[in-house]
């Protein structure tokens, strides 16, 4: 496996292209706005990387003492097609990274900000505003789009709770899928889970190309039939759209995250995220995370056998969990099967039921969803929320979340 080294960590040194004869001095300035002296050992590091994701050149300058803003002057060859990026380390500790910047005859004013090596792990929305969170060690890291804080827990009778330590009106307050948000004693609106919390690695895929994208342990690993693995080390999490968008060390690959129902292009199965992986000028769009979390964590309520409506007080549920089990009411008794879920389709087991006696159009919707739930070999989602089981010929059971809480 090909492992691409980290971005502006100082004891790895990147391979550096060679300079052609021709060059030009870019000149300019680091800085920052925190109200922070940089300590006497303070490393300005600033990188001039190629489109091909190559480093072009570079220059250390030892602080010494010295406070922003910090000149700097570095060699780059004519006509090179390339960005340049600033951050300032501590021994081995990224403290402040800034973004790409275009190449200019002008002297560049690249403006940094406090580097949190983290990797957003939920995602809110608050009206018309998009909040992520994740943690840094004990800290809370709370990334509203316009500001990006650091929180630290503080105690509460109920769910988490994170204040600022600089600004009282500044909290985050998790309640399960809700969280109470204020930013500078501004509440924002009420706030959902909109893309929620990854347990282990997180796994997107496409087809034509075949390609994998996997997030886990600070790192993101792309593999694709016939080429090299490739490994980058991930230095930043920004936000764009509905999504996280995780960016590498050398700023040539990316993987976009937009909380949007994708299909396979190939088997048809649902996903919960639309994926758009970028390497270099390469972007493919495929889809990301796990099929089983649109089945799982509520319960739902058929409304459709077949080509026949059911009325919802007829009380025919479905109630998906993470163990390959599925159960709930088939209108007069209680029902339970298993469940496989593949990268094929979705099968249902032998069903078992108890062995109550009701009204015949009670005990008819039940042998029907029964009959029908043998037949199932898929699912989708569709545009209105509804879980659609599939059988060979079409649409088998419709169902909607239940409105009591069940739901995310």
């Amino acid at each position: 496996m090909h492992r691409l080294p980290a971005l502006l960590i100082p004891f790895v040194l990147l391979p550096m292209a060679s300079l052609a004869q021709q060059t030009h001095s870019v000149t300019g300035q680091v800085r920052y706005l925190d109200r922070m002296a940089m300590p006497d050992d303070a490393v300005v590091l600033v990188e001039v990387i190629g489109a091909d994701g190559r480093m072009v050149s570079e220059t250390r300058l030892p602080t010494n003492g010295q406070q922003v803003p910090v000149p700097f002057a570095v060699d780059v060859p004519i006509d090179e097609d390339a960005v340049i990026r600033a951050g300032i380390t501590l021994g081995a500790e990224l403290v402040w990274l800034g973004d790409p910047e275009p190449l200019t005859d002008a002297p560049v004013d690249l403006m940094l900000r406090r580097y949190q090596p983290v990797g957003f792990n939920a995602t809110f929305r608050c009206g018309d505003r998009i909040v992520r969170t994740g943690y840094a060690e004990e800290a809370l890291v709370m990334d509203t789009g316009d500001v990006r804080v650091i929180l630290q827990a503080v105690a509460t009778a109920s769910g988490a709770r994170y204040d600022s330590l600089d600004d009282p009106g500044t909290f985050f307050w998790n309640r399960g899928e809700n969280a109470l948000i204020s930013v500078a004693d501004v509440e924002l609106a009420e706030c959902h889970v909109a893309l929620p919390p990854v347990s282990g690695p997180y796994v997107a895929r496409g087809n034509e190309p075949f390609w994998t994208a996997t997030v886990t342990g600070g790192e993101l690993a792309v593999t694709r039939p016939g080429m090299d693995d490739l490994v980058y080390p991930v230095t930043d999490a920004g936000l764009q759209g509905d999504g996280a968008i995780f960016v590498t060390a050398n700023s040539s690959a990316s993987l976009l995250r937009e909380n949007r129902i994708c299909h396979d292009t190939m088997s048809g199965m649902p996903f919960p995220e639309t994926a758009t992986l970028t390497l270099g000028a390469d972007v493919v769009t495929g889809c990301g995370g796990d099929s089983r979390d649109l089945l799982t964590g509520r319960t739902w309520v058929v409304s459709r056998i077949g080509g026949d409506d059911v009325a919802q007080d007829v009380g025919i549920t479905l109630a998906f969990d993470n163990a390959g089990r599925v159960a709930g009411a088939g209108g007069c008794n209680q029902w339970f099967a298993g469940y496989d879920l593949t990268g094929e389709g979705l099968r249902i087991g032998q069903v078992g039921a108890t062995m109550m006696a009701c009204a015949d159009p009670l005990m008819d919707h039940e042998r029907r969803f029964f009959a029908a739930l043998d037949l199932v070999s898929g699912f989708t989602v569709d545009d209105t929320g509804s879980l659609v089981l599939l059988g060979t010929d079409g649409p088998l059971i419709a169902a909607q979340a239940a409105d009591d809480g069940s739901a995310p």
